[in-house]
């Protein structure tokens, strides 16, 4: 939902969805980065709250958001 205009009489958009899309796709990459920095600065196995961060896990979830973030930028791109 967006802004109605009153003079124009007709709904704006603050964003695209294209534009937040882009916006996810960075999180997703920046997520994708912690979980590679991990791999190198930080000794694995570590307690994160009840998860064990374990190599083998951390390399899935290096996988999985780097495919996720590849799917995001994917479908941005395609809005044009």
């Amino acid at each position: 939902m967006g802004v109605y205009s009153i003079i124009k009489k007709k709904e704006t958009h603050m964003w695209s969805k294209r534009e937040i899309i882009i916006f996810f796709a960075g999180a997703e990459a920046f997520h994708t980065l912690v979980h590679i920095f991990f791999s190198f600065a930080v000794q694995l196995p570590i307690q994160v709250f009840t998860i064990s961060l374990t190599p083998q896990l951390n390399m899935f979830a290096i996988v999985l958001n780097l495919i996720i973030t590849i799917g995001l930028i994917w479908w941005a791109n395609s809005l044009k």
